[in-house]
């Protein structure tokens, strides 16, 4: 009896399907699209995980990312992604293998690129941040058992010397890498294709991606220890269609996301999720804020290319405050027309990853119209809230002073707040609970606890949670809710949330930390407020706590400073 052979099966009927969907060789009726569309949805009602780069086939030619060195289509991203695992999967051993690749990571295509590839060869991919030291670098790199190294060009030299001394290969890409493709893709030697079932020439199974890792994300936990988070392809899926369908992102939008270099996991989430919807991603690095003014006004610009919604961190949105001041407030038309051009061709304009300040968003208001919808990213479990002060029509002034507050979930996130006995105060799939809490008091406050099939399945080289489905992850964050709002207060200090410093409106005590003329506030840790002299400025300790003991008063006792001398 001759053996079934599943390739000559897919060879055999996929091109049978072929002749009859194609209008042209090279090219897919809209047909064969929609058929393509279809087996994608029925994958993931079966619980079938759809990675982010086989959807790139549903929009080909069209733009899938703009940086500094050009632009390249989906058809250009997806077949480059290709060449590059192969390349991966030799230096690695084998596809499938989920051998860890490390990458220095920049806010242009060759990041998208190298994910892409390490997950059409079945690697886990771990980003790295730039401002780890070498010797960090070094023990990071050994306790994921990195395999492999890739690099932009510009980070050649540390890659290699870290290769070097870790004894694993390291990969150079620059933009010259990625093809320019005279001939359209070929679906017909790409896609194989039945009733329900999609099966794509050089990746591997559906089962593969429902199943293992694929994305290893560091964060400081407490005490500033580092904590590498382990996401699967299953956590990403989620994460990223929930995103998607928070922002309603489509094949029509551009999105200009502008993040630091130092944001990695800004960089992940606000590049994915547009590209799961064939969205346009305009990318900005090197940070020029007045070369993103002109981006966000579309200066020489085609009508269909400028960019409509805007996702970046506050101390973007700060810089572009402080140029559009320098540079525009004195010429009243151009105020006028800033804010009747970004009223008129924006959709939303989103703040992530970090507290919005209050004073930031009241007048970044003033000058494009738009109320910035801030949301609540957590590394282990992507955005969870999010704040729309437009769903808020109750009182048009209050629209204004919310900040720091978050009016729903998002999809297929579940929320719980318990208190330092871990008794359960609200529940965002049990209404019984926070009804009967609300009862007590108008208020709850406590402990946030997030769950799901977006939250990630365990930190490396630790054990996963003996019930996965019904586990929560504690955030660190004190909430407040009420009104059907919920409020950051602060962040526990330690597993009790009664240690907590807290602070009723965090976004006004963050803005009070810079007021002195003679420092620069650093940052806010479980220990302290770390803080930075000014250069050619002298202070002491005990005139700097006098100072903010009188700027401070309502914080004042909980507080502890230390001078940074590394600034």
């Amino acid at each position: 009896m001759r053996l079934f052979n599943i390739k000559n099966f897919y060879i055999y009927f996929g091109h049978r399907l072929h002749r009859r969907l194609y209008s042209s060789k090279n090219a897919p009726s809209p047909e064969y699209l929609t058929k393509l569309r279809e087996c994608y949805r029925l994958e993931e009602d079966n619980n079938i995980v759809v990675p982010v780069f086989k959807k790139a086939l549903l929009y080909g030619n069209n733009i899938a990312i703009r940086d500094h060195a050009g632009e390249y289509s989906y058809f250009q991203l997806y077949s480059n992604s290709k060449r590059l695992s192969r390349q991966i999967a030799n230096l690695c051993g084998s596809s499938g293998s989920s051998s860890t690749v490390a990458f220095f990571y920049s806010n242009d295509v060759l990041s998208t690129l190298t994910l892409w590839a390490c997950w059409m060869c079945g690697q886990v991919a771990m980003p790295l941040r730039l401002d780890f030291s070498c010797s960090g670098l070094v023990n990071l790199l050994k306790l994921s058992k990195t395999r492999l190294l890739v690099a932009p060009e510009k980070y050649g030299n540390l890659s290699r010397k870290l290769a070097y001394q870790l004894d694993v290969p390291t990969l150079c890409l620059d933009h010259m890498f990625i093809k320019k493709h005279s001939l359209p893709f070929n679906y017909s030697r790409e896609i194989f294709m039945n009733a329900n079932l999609v099966i794509l020439e050089g990746t591997l199974t559906n089962d593969f991606y429902t199943t293992f890792d694929a994305l290893l994300l560091n964060t400081l936990g407490k005490a500033n220890k580092l904590k590498t988070a382990v996401l699967s392809h299953k956590n990403l899926s989620v994460q990223i269609k929930s995103a998607a369908s928070a922002w309603q992102v489509s094949a029509e939008d551009r999105i200009f996301q502008i993040f630091t270099s130092d944001h990695i996991n800004g960089y992940i989430n606000a590049t994915l999720f547009p590209l799961e919807a064939g969205a346009t991603v305009q990318m900005h690095e090197p940070f020029d804020a007045n070369n993103c003014w002109s981006t966000i006004l579309g200066i020489n610009t085609p009508q269909k290319d400028r960019v409509n919604i805007l996702i970046t961190e506050p101390k973007v949105y700060n810089i572009l405050i402080t140029e559009y001041e320098k540079i525009f407030l004195k010429n009243s038309r151009m105020v006028e027309f800033i804010k009747n051009y970004c009223l008129r061709n924006f959709r939303v304009m989103i703040s992530s990853f970090s507290p919005l300040p209050q004073h930031i968003a009241s007048r970044w208001f003033e000058i494009t119209g738009h109320n910035i919808i801030e949301s609540l990213y957590i590394t282990e479990s992507g955005i969870t809230l999010r704040y729309n002060p437009q769903h808020d029509q109750a009182n048009t002034q209050k629209q204004n002073q919310v900040t720091l507050a978050f009016n729903n979930t998002l999809s297929d996130i579940k929320v719980r707040i318990v208190d330092n006995t871990n008794r359960i105060m609200y529940d965002s799939q049990d209404l019984k609970v926070h009804t009967r809490c609300l009862l007590d008091s108008p208020t709850i406050v406590g402990s946030l606890l997030v769950g799901g099939p977006g939250v990630f399945r365990n930190y490396l080289n630790s054990e996963k949670p003996s019930n996965e489905k019904e586990s929560y992850f504690n955030t660190g964050d004190i909430v407040c809710y009420e009104d059907g709002l919920f409020k950051l207060l602060g962040r526990c200090k330690s597993e009790s949330f009664n240690t907590l410093t807290t602070m009723n409106d965090i976004e006004e005590f963050y803005s009070r930390l810079n007021l002195h003329p003679s420092i620069n506030f650093d940052k806010l840790e479980n220990r302290g407020v770390v803080y930075a002299i000014k250069p050619n400025q002298r202070m002491s300790l005990k005139s700097l706590k006098l100072f903010y003991a009188i700027i401070l008063k309502e914080y004042y006792r909980a507080i502890v400073f230390h001078l940074n001398t590394n600034k």
